[in-house]
């Protein structure tokens, strides 16, 4: 969960706003993307970097609060799995998720035990709405309180 709190920065306080920004809508669709690298960040955690290449660069543009859906074979199943977005929008080559082993959880178990730097994967193009419209010409201060699975969006925010 995150919370934002807006403040116009005078000393009047704070509310918390939600503003929605204007998003291209586009079609979901996976596409092939190479494992650059696979940082493990705790025992149970990786962060998992995409290359993106030139050509599906506009595809795989996003903004901060988005996600990636990955479409994984375990076992000769099927099975997709969303996962935060938590590198830099400011990034074209590369776009980053956060993967946590979930107890018993077959993806996620698959990802941080067995993932290796130059597999292929079958990535959906960012999707979501959770974020705010940021422009710089209408400068905020802003507050983020973040805990369990709203840490991983929010860092690609800052």
């Amino acid at each position: 969960m995150m919370v934002v709190i807006e403040s116009n920065g005078s000393h009047g306080g704070a509310s918390a706003t939600f503003v929605a920004p204007k998003m291209v809508q586009r079609m979901a669709r996976f596409h092939t993307l190479q494992v650059a690298n696979v940082s493990k960040e705790t025992s149970d955690c990786i962060v998992v970097d995409f290359k993106v290449p030139e050509a599906l660069r506009t595809d795989f543009s996003f903004t901060h609060g988005q996600y990636l859906t990955l479409k994984l074979h375990v076992n000769g199943e099927e099975l997709r799995r969303s996962y935060s977005i938590c590198s830099s929008p400011l990034d074209k080559d590369h776009i980053c998720i956060a993967v946590k082993k979930v107890d018993k959880g077959r993806a996620s178990t698959q990802l941080v035990e067995r993932l290796k730097p130059g597999a292929p994967l079958e990535v959906m193009t960012p999707m979501g709405n959770f974020f705010t419209h940021l422009d710089a010409s209408q400068e905020r201060h802003y507050v983020a309180f973040a805990a369990g699975s709203g840490i991983t969006p929010s860092s690609a925010s800052l």
